[in-house]
This record gives structure tokens, C-alpha cells and sequence, in this order.
């Protein structure tokens, strides 16, 4: 837990790499398309339990991940976005089930460190394609488009203040 605090505070943090495919807008609101990169992701799926039970638990799993809770004892920094995924039923309401993905920093991606807590999941994304809306105020948000890995899910990020127009 010290290991994850004290990452969070003192460690780097590295932008998910991604490129602007184009740029609109309308009114006081402009968005960018952007592809981002594909890569080795730690992974924690939750299900039986409800959206934000299900985050509640998933998070700290991955941050402890992050944070040094692995077989090198490594806190790795931190990575933005984490995405999630909730999964829809036939008539449109959710399924109790949620899955998070933390894209492992460059440093670590050809050889992350194994997990020491066992729902922790390294596992291999292909790239998404993002639109990314930003707002009068400058905060960032972005909705990720269905391509062929997530058909079936909906799926969000959420960009930090990090990505504030100057």
C-alpha cells in the first residue's frame, strides 16, 4: 500500500500514446478523433455486482498492480487514461459485469511485471479509435467508438486535466 501511495504522488505519469486523426466542433464545444495505440494492459474484470461497486473494487487492484504489488516489486507509474468497459444485455440495460485496462508504461511493455493479486490480468489490445471532447472550460472527455474487440460493450475514458488546452 506504501508502495501505491507513494507512486501515485512521487511517480511519473505517461500519456497513452495516441495520434489526432482529425478535429470538429460545433459551438463552444471542438473534438478530436484520435487512434490510440495498442499494447500489453494489466486487466481486472469484475462481475455479479453493480457499475460503481464493480469500480470500487477493480481500482485499487490495479493501482496496488501499478504501484509495486507485482513479482518485481516495481512501482511503474501511472499511465492515462485507465479505460473500463460495461457490458449491455439484449434489451439494452447492463450486465453486472465491468472490465478496466491500465496500459502498461513503454518502459515495462516488452516484459511487465507479473501481478501478485491473481485477478490482475496482463493481457495484449489491439489500438481504438477515440473522439476526445473538449468543452469552453478546456477538461477533456472521451468516448471510445465500437471496433471489432469491444463489439458488444460500451465503453469510456476518461482524459485528466493533463490534456487542457493551453
Amino acid at each position: 500500500m506504501l508502495g501505491m501511495i507513494r507512486n501515485s504522488l512521487f511517480g511519473s505519469v505517461e500519456t497513452w500514446p495516441w495520434q489526432v486523426l482529425s478535429t470538429g466542433g460545433k459551438e463552444e464545444v471542438s473534438y478530436e478523433e484520435r487512434a490510440c495505440e495498442g499494447g500489453k494492459f494489466a486487466t481486472v474484470e469484475v462481475t455479479d455486482k453493480p457499475v460503481d461497486e464493480a469500480l470500487r473494487e477493480a481500482m485499487p487492484k490495479i493501482m496496488k498492480y501499478v504501484g509495486g504489488t507485482n513479482d518485481k516489486g516495481i512501482g511503474m507509474g501511472m499511465t492515462v487514461p485507465i479505460s473500463f468497459a460495461v457490458f449491455p444485455n439484449e434489451d439494452g440495460s447492463l450486465q453486472k459485469k465491468l472490465k478496466v485496462w491500465f496500459r502498461i508504461p513503454n518502459q515495462f511493455q516488452s516484459s511487465p511485471p507479473v501481478p501478485s493479486d491473481e485477478s490482475v490480468k496482463i493481457e495484449e489490445r489491439e489500438g481504438i479509435t477515440v473522439y476526445s471532447k473538449w468543452s469552453h472550460i478546456g477538461r477533456a472527455g472521451a468516448r471510445l467508438l465500437p471496433s471489432p474487440p469491444l463489439l458488444g460493450s460500451r465503453v469510456t475514458v476518461s482524459f485528466p486535466d493533463v490534456f487542457q488546452r493551453q
